[in-house]
C-alpha cells in the first residue's frame, strides 16, 4: 500500500521512493518523516501502480525520484521515460553479489546496521526474506539528462561499490557519496542520518537552483571584492547563453551539447534548466530524442523574462535599505533596459559577430 508523508507548511518539492527486494513501503516511515521535516513531500508508492500517479499533487515543484536496491534500477529506467527534475539512486546493483545471505541474521547483516531497522525488519510480517539472491534487471545504458546523485555504503556486500563508483565518474552530471562502513539498505542503515542530509542537499540545489562548488585553493590577495552595484550573475548569464544557443540553433539541445558549445558548467546548466522550463521559457522532452527547445518565440522572450525566473526580481535591496526613491528609479531603469532586449536581438548579435 502506498504511503506518503507530508510537511506541516507548504512543500518544497516531491520525493518518490521506489523500494527494493523484500521490502514495503511502511519501512521508510523514518525517512519519509525526516524529509517531511525539511519541507518535503515524500511518497513511497506500491510497485503495483503507474508512474504517473506517483507525482500527483506535486504541482510546479521540484520532482525527485529515489530508488534503492532494485528500485534503483526501476527509479532509473522510469527517469528516461518520465519527467523528473531529479535521480536518486541508492544501493544500486550494478554487479553481482558474491553470494546471497545463508539465513535471516545473515541478511540483516548484509542489509543494514541500524539496531532500530534491525528489530524492524526482524518483527515485521510484511517483509520478504530471502529475495536478494533473486536476479536483477540489466541497467540501463545511460543516465537521464538530469542531475543524479548515488549513493552507497563502502561494506555493501550485495551491490558491490566499484561498478556505482565508475558509473559517476563517467558522468558529468552526476555526483557520488560513499559512506564509510554502510551496507546495502543505505536508506535505512546506521548512516541513515547523513544519508538523509545529502538528499536533502540534493533537493535544494534542484528546486533553488543552488550549486554546491568543491573547495578551491583561497588566492593570494585576502583583500574582500564587494559586489559591483549592478552585478551580473553566472545563473543569469549562463541562462542567457543557452536560450541564445537554442535560439541560434534552430534545434532541440541537450545540456551536454549547450554546454560545449556554450563554455558553460555542465552542472550548473542542468539545474538552470529546470528552472528555465519551471518558468516557461523552455520546454523539454525525457528519452533518447530528448532535449531542450524554446516554450515561446525568441523575439518573445525578454532579458528581464530570464532575470525574474532565475533570480526572482530584476532589482534587490539589502534588508536594512530605506525606501529611497533613488533605488526605485533606478530599479525601473534597469528593468526598462532589460526589456527592450529580447533573445533573438541577441542570437542576431551572435551571428553578426561570427
Amino acid at each position: 500500500m502506498t504511503r506518503s508523508w507530508v510537511p506541516e507548511t507548504v512543500s518544497r518539492g516531491h520525493v518518490v521512493v521506489l523500494h527494493g527486494r523484500g521490502e514495503h513501503p511502511g519501512l521508510y516511515e523514518r525517512f519519509g518523516r525526516r524529509l517531511a521535516v525539511d519541507g518535503y513531500t515524500v511518497v513511497v508508492p506500491d510497485l503495483g501502480t503507474a508512474p504517473a500517479d506517483w507525482f500527483d499533487g506535486a504541482g510546479d515543484t521540484a520532482r525527485i525520484l529515489v530508488g534503492t536496491d532494485t528500485g534503483a534500477l526501476r527509479a532509473w529506467e522510469t527517469a528516461l521515460e518520465t519527467e523528473v527534475d531529479g535521480l536518486v539512486l541508492a544501493g544500486t546493483p550494478l554487479a553481482a553479489a558474491p553470494g546471497a545471505p545463508a539465513g535471516r541474521e545473515d541478511e540483516i547483516a548484509a542489509r543494514t546496521s541500524c539496531p532500530i531497522h534491525r528489530e524492524r525488519l526482524s518483527a515485521d510480517p510484511d517483509f520478504h526474506w530471502g529475495e536478494l539472491d533473486a536476479g536483477t534487471a540489466e541497467p540501463p545504458q545511460r543516465l537521464p539528462d538530469v542531475p543524479v546523485l548515488l549513493l552507497h555504503g563502502d561494506a555493501d556486500a550485495i551491490a558491490p561499490v566499484d561498478p556505482v563508483t565508475r558509473l559517476g565518474a563517467a558522468h558529468p552530471q552526476a555526483s557520488t557519496a560513499v559512506f564509510k562502513d554502510g551496507v546495502h539498505d543505505v536508506l535505512n542503515d546506521k548512516v541513515h542520518r547523513s544519508v538523509a542530509a545529502r538528499i536533502v542537499l540534493f533537493c535544494e540545489e534542484i528546486a533553488k537552483g543552488a550549486v554546491v562548488l568543491p573547495e578551491v585553493a583561497a588566492t593570494r590577495s585576502t583583500r574582500v571584492r564587494r559586489a559591483a552595484p549592478v552585478h551580473i550573475s553566472a545563473r543569469v548569464d549562463y541562462s542567457v547563453r543557452a536560450l541564445v544557443e537554442l535560439a541560434s540553433s534552430g534545434r532541440q539541445q541537450t545540456c551536454e551539447s549547450m554546454a560545449r558549445t556554450q563554455g558553460i558548467p555542465l552542472n550548473s546548466l542542468v539545474n538552470l534548466m529546470v528552472e528555465l522550463r519551471r518558468g516557461g521559457l523552455v520546454h523539454s522532452q525525457r528519452g533518447c530524442e530528448g532535449g531542450y527547445w524554446p516554450a515561446r518565440d525568441a523575439a518573445e522572450i525578454t532579458l528581464a523574462d530570464v532575470v525574474r525566473v532565475v533570480e526572482g526580481a530584476v532589482t534587490s535591496r539589502h534588508d536594512d535599505a530605506e525606501r529611497d526613491a533613488v533605488w526605485t528609479r533606478l530599479g525601473g531603469a534597469v528593468a526598462d533596459f532589460l526589456e527592450r532586449i529580447t533573445i533573438a536581438d541577441l542570437a542576431a548579435e551572435q551571428r553578426a559577430a561570427a
